[in-house]
């Protein structure tokens, strides 16, 4: 769990701050989500079987955590299905306790996911599509300014690329011709792609699924100003690395054409989905790379060319 010294008592006592009667720790539920995203959590069950998810967070990303509760508070509010931090009497939705810093949200558990057989459940990608068009009407009277810069995607490649030349010289070898293509394709629309607030980090671990539904999307750290189809970009591309097949069956097509109907985007930014695809698989190769993962460096240098020769073929399949 990463709690370090912290004790069970210390845990009850912050859990405790919130006003719940604890009953004690569920140590078989598994929180969903990154763990990397606070210093460790523990599913909690309280005075009348209701359960939480207790996080201890790290000081330096308080004031961060404080407007991500803010902002998830607010879509909550907005109907949207978000387990939103709960605010403890008197303190917000941070708790300081034993020299730390806590956080208590509803635990929700979704169904077991089948992978990659779910990528081919087209109500996923119609439920998906009607949360995004949710979130974006719930999001244009959020102030979001201190999340962050609206993140450069073309300047993170270069970054990432420069370093690879150094590091990884094959790698930054293997990539180039897809570089290109999209310094060519991509690099030239990305400061003009009309945008407005999103999730950020969109794919099906993020998702937790229930009957036909979407129980809850977690993980909000990367929220903030985007391109329109950021989030269309990431949940595709994330389905098409489980398997090729999803980007023309399934899932994907149901999210592209719901949120078409919809007039969820304007034609540019449609058109320059598969690039942004291409480009966001960048950042999923920095996570191989970190975690030395030799299997899925190559399988993601693949897809990247998989992507790219098979451009047109993905636009005609989806009506762009």
């Amino acid at each position: 769990m990463g709690w370090g010294r912290v004790n069970e008592s210390e845990m009850r006592g912050a859990f405790e701050a919130w006003g719940i009667p604890w009953k004690g720790i569920q140590p078989n539920r598994i929180a969903p989500g990154s763990p990397e995203r606070c210093l460790g959590r523990v599913v909690v069950e309280g005075g009348d079987g209701s359960l939480f998810l207790l996080e201890r967070i790290d000081e330096g990303v308080a004031s961060k955590k404080r407007e991500m509760a803010r902002i998830m508070g607010a879509l909550k509010g907005a109907g949207l299905p978000v387990a939103a931090p709960i605010e403890a009497p008197g303190a917000g939705s941070l708790v300081s306790h034993g020299g730390a810093l806590w956080q208590l949200s509803p635990f929700v558990a979704g169904l077991s996911l089948k992978r990659p057989e779910y990528t081919f459940d087209a109500w996923r990608g119609e439920v998906l599509a009607d949360f995004l068009t949710t979130m974006r009407a719930a999001s244009k009277g959020l102030d979001a300014a201190a999340i962050g810069d609206v993140f450069d995607l073309p300047a993170y490649i270069d970054g990432l690329t420069g370093t690879l030349e150094t590091r990884e010289p094959q790698i930054a070898a293997a990539l180039a011709e897809a570089t290109a293509f999209l310094k060519h394709r991509l690099y030239p629309f990305w400061s003009t792609l009309p945008r407005a607030l999103a999730h950020g980090d969109v794919h099906a671990m993020n998702i937790l699924w229930g009957e036909g539904a979407i129980a809850s999307v977690i993980d909000w750290e990367f929220f903030g100003e985007r391109p329109l189809l950021y989030d269309v970009a990431n949940m595709a591309g994330c389905c098409g690395m489980e398997t090729p097949d999803a980007l023309l069956k399934g899932l994907v097509p149901a999210l592209i054409r719901s949120l078409q109907r919809g007039d969820f985007a304007d034609s540019i930014s449609w058109n320059r989905l598969p690039e942004c695809m291409m480009a966001l698989r960048y950042a999923w190769l920095s996570e191989w790379l970190r975690k030395k993962d030799s299997e899925m460096i190559n399988q993601e240098l693949s897809y990247i060319y998989l992507l790219m020769d098979n451009r047109e073929k993905l636009v005609t399949a989806w009506g762009l």
